[in-house]
């Protein structure tokens, strides 16, 4: 089994946050926060990664991410857990033989950060790998990257931002990207979520946290 052979932290985590804002707000108002994956710079495979997983192929995503403050002022950013990469990826695949991990670590501390009104770029690398070597470009299917987010209200509750996926398609080895827009006018009126911080995280927290220390990529 690939699990058992993995000597680096692998995370599979799949969070239902996936764009519901009818579930998180009211009225036909949009949550104050956003993100979303704006751009996709390179998509590379590995051809010598420091990981000891045999049989399989390692890819890497170059992203740029963009995180949106609807508000005239600063929105406190909760991380539940500290994780890199930030951006998650899932995959669906036409050969239905093949599997994919994502790699990635996990520290289980909460962090704040603070984001401007507009929006603020970030960047991040996504690694991951499919069980068959020497391969040379993505294998046909449809995959799909989100930047998960979290704020805290003024009434001192996690509430869930809204999280646009980024979808890549690919077919015959044509790849296809299709990037999500924000809705967003600096006029706009937001809402604040009123869930309750206990309902809400017992729905969404992130799985339990295993770590180690990160090793660094080669890529050649």
């Amino acid at each position: 089994m690939i699990e058992k052979s993995v000597k680096i932290l692998v995370i599979t985590i799949f969070i239902p946050i996936l764009v519901f804002p009818s579930s998180f707000s009211a009225h036909g108002y949009l949550p104050v926060i956003a993100s979303r994956v704006s751009k996709i710079n390179e998509i590379v495979v590995i051809p010598n990664p420091d990981y000891n997983v045999p049989n399989v192929t390692f890819y890497g995503i170059d992203v740029d991410v963009e995180i949106l403050n609807r508000a005239d002022e600063n929105q406190t950013i909760v991380e539940l857990a500290i994780l890199d990469p930030k951006v998650f990826i899932d995959a669906k695949f036409v050969n239905q033989s093949l599997e994919f991990k994502a790699v990635a670590i996990g520290f289980n501390q909460v962090k704040r950060y603070s984001y401007q009104s507009g929006i603020t770029t970030e960047y991040d690398y996504v690694v991951f790998y499919i069980n068959q070597a020497n391969m040379t470009q993505l294998p046909d299917g449809n995959y799909t990257l989100y930047r998960p987010i979290f704020w805290e209200s003024p009434e001192l509750s996690f509430a869930p931002g809204e999280t646009l996926q980024t979808n890549v398609t690919v077919t015959s080895s044509i790849v296809n990207i299709t990037y999500p827009s924000f809705n967003y006018d600096p006029t706009d009126n937001v809402t604040f979520s009123s869930i309750s911080s206990l309902v809400f995280l017992s729905l969404c927290l992130y799985p339990i946290i295993r770590f180690r220390r990160r090793r660094k990529l080669r890529i050649v």
